[in-house]
């Protein structure tokens, strides 16, 4: 059991993981990349004999998570010690508060996408909570690491008062199925509460024996908490910005750190789909990053469709597929002994069929301005109005291309991407071929068996090949031939075209589309309109 979970991790994260068991504690470490294939390779110890209160197989899968889930303990480090200038024992404090809440979070992570796994580190850490002797706890309660630890083992009720205890407790809720840099954030929340513990510390005048006895009781209690010390997991040292600063805290930040967690699992998803093989893409085709613009919501029309969709009765039906809450290990290994299709090893307990559609943006330059802001708004008032509906899935993407023939791509998996939909400088055309395709593949992998396609465009389609402009006699054929393979994915494709009508006359794109969904309307309010009617029709028609 322990090589059949390690080998699901090790589809996910192209990796190479050696189990040993011996030593006195359980811990995964980092030994590089193994060439040729350019694989990461860990080792986790596992104590041998066990770790009083940690049964082997639950100590495994501990360390598991934290190399699936990727904890940043090299970001960590240099946060506290470059940024903050934390040294000694104030380094030491914040490193361990930070382990306390990665492990909350990588628990919570594994545990939603294996629920046994959940039940499982909720009996251990109730189990290391019991170990806890109450004398001793209760002397040292106050420090915010042994508050969080109290809490997090559930004895934090039968503790007398603990110091900000709603703080902490807040702060392991918070944690709870954030993406990786999800602990550090929240970290963040905690500085100033950590920083006056210390400074009252430091001020307080007990007598010194007082002091050393409470330092031997602290550091005993300590040891006994720190069972799953961790050494670094492969990750960079990158930190985001938004973290380097404890004075810009913004509690925003959480609710996107779990938007994006939910895009970290959706990513495993695709590995293990892919049997654990990136997807090779097109050699014209760029994945970019775009700026950052504020994300509008026009809640009215959101909550009107959320309150229609939640009436709209569901199927529960549990059977294998490719998405799913759990794991079949068993399934997962016949397909890794069999070498095909090892991603369908979901137990989805949910839905037997739903809904998935790809809003597909051009952003030419033409689009810059209230026009890329008008869609911005449609695609977050689409995320807003089902993000409470299970079996419907929604993505979408941005694209244009440039003078090289090259086209840029900007993939919209979650809410937290939806600040991304902008124009870009260097990519001006639009190469309405790359969208149709790229839109099919992210169609292709996506949940549910009704799929659709909308195609977002304000001007005629055009490429360019190592700068020279191609007519639209010699471009239609390779438009033609995408159209043809995003086809094979769905039937049901609709391209919006925002133009004047007498533009519009003139327009090739009306050709390319015969025999399919194609409007034309004379602004993006107008697109937005069309978009939510056709959005609303497909998903009550799709998921009754």
């Amino acid at each position: 059991m322990y090589i059949k979970y390690a080998n699901v991790v090790e589809v996910a994260r192209n990796a190479k993981i050696d189990i040993k068991h011996y030593g006195n504690t359980n811990c995964v470490s980092y030994l590089g990349k193994i060439n040729p294939n350019n694989k990461h390779h860990f080792e986790i110890l596992s104590a041998t004999p066990n770790v009083k209160g940690i049964e082997k197989f639950v100590g495994i899968i501990h360390e598991l998570s934290h190399v699936l889930f990727q904890s940043p303990f090299n970001a960590t480090k240099k946060l506290l010690k470059d940024y903050w200038k934390l040294e000694g024992e104030r380094f030491e404090l914040f490193y361990n508060i930070f382990n306390v809440l990665e492990d909350q979070r990588i628990e919570s992570q594994m545990g939603k996408m294996y629920l046994k796994h959940a039940i499982r580190f909720k009996k251990t850490t109730k189990k290391l909570g019991l170990l806890m002797p109450l004398d001793s706890i209760n002397l040292v309660k106050d420090n915010p690491c042994n508050a969080l630890l109290i809490i997090r083992f559930q004895r934090g009720n039968e503790i007398s008062s603990i110091d900000n205890y709603d703080v902490y407790d807040k702060a392991l809720k918070d944690v709870v199925l954030t993406d990786k840099y999800g602990a550090l954030r929240v970290l963040v929340s905690l500085k100033p509460y950590i920083d006056k513990w210390i400074n009252d510390k430091e001020q307080s005048h007990g007598t010194e024996q007082e002091e050393k006895v409470k330092e031997n009781d602290r550091r005993r209690t300590n040891s006994e908490f720190r069972r799953n010390k961790i050494d670094n997991t492969g990750d960079s040292d990158e930190i985001p910005d938004d973290i380097k600063d404890a004075e810009t805290w913004d509690g925003d930040m959480i609710d996107e750190s779990k938007e994006n967690g939910e895009h970290d699992v959706s990513i495993i998803f695709d590995s293990l789909r892919n049997d654990g093989k990136s997807v090779k893409l097109p050699k014209n085709l760029n994945m970019i990053k775009r700026r950052e613009s504020k994300v509008e919501t026009d809640y009215k029309i959101s909550n009107g469709l959320s309150k229609i969709f939640r009436t709209i009765m569901m199927r529960n039906k549990e059977f294998i597929d490719y998405d799913g809450d759990e794991i079949d290990v068993e399934s997962y290994v016949e397909r890794i002994i069999s070498g095909n299709d090892i991603g369908k090893c979901r137990i989805n307990q949910k839905i037997s069929h739903g809904v998935s559609i790809v809003l597909s943006i051009d952003a030419s330059h033409s689009m810059d301005g209230s026009k890329i802001h008008t869609a911005r708004k449609l695609v977050s008032t689409i995320f807003e109005s089902v993000k409470s509906i299970d079996n419907v899935d929604v993505k979408a993407n941005v694209w244009g291309g440039d003078i090289r023939g090259k086209t840029g791509m900007t993939e919209i998996n979650s809410a937290g991407d939806i600040k991304f939909i902008n124009t870009h400088n260097d990519y001006f055309s639009t190469p309405i071929h790359m969208a149709l395709e790229h839109s099919g593949t992210m169609l292709k992998h996506m949940k549910g068996s009704k799929k659709m396609m909308i195609v977002i465009t304000d001007g005629h389609p055009n490429h360019y090949n190592n700068g020279f402009h191609l007519t639209w006699h010699t471009y239609s054929i390779s438009c033609k031939k995408s159209l043809i393979k995003a086809k094979q994915v769905t039937s049901n494709i609709m391209c919006i075209v925002v133009q004047d009508h007498h533009e519009y006359g003139f327009n090739p794109v009306k050709t390319l589309f015969k025999g399919s969904k194609i409007m034309n309307v004379s602004n993006m309010d107008g697109a937005s309109e069309k978009v939510i009617k056709q959005f609303k029709k497909m998903v009550m028609k799709n998921i009754v």
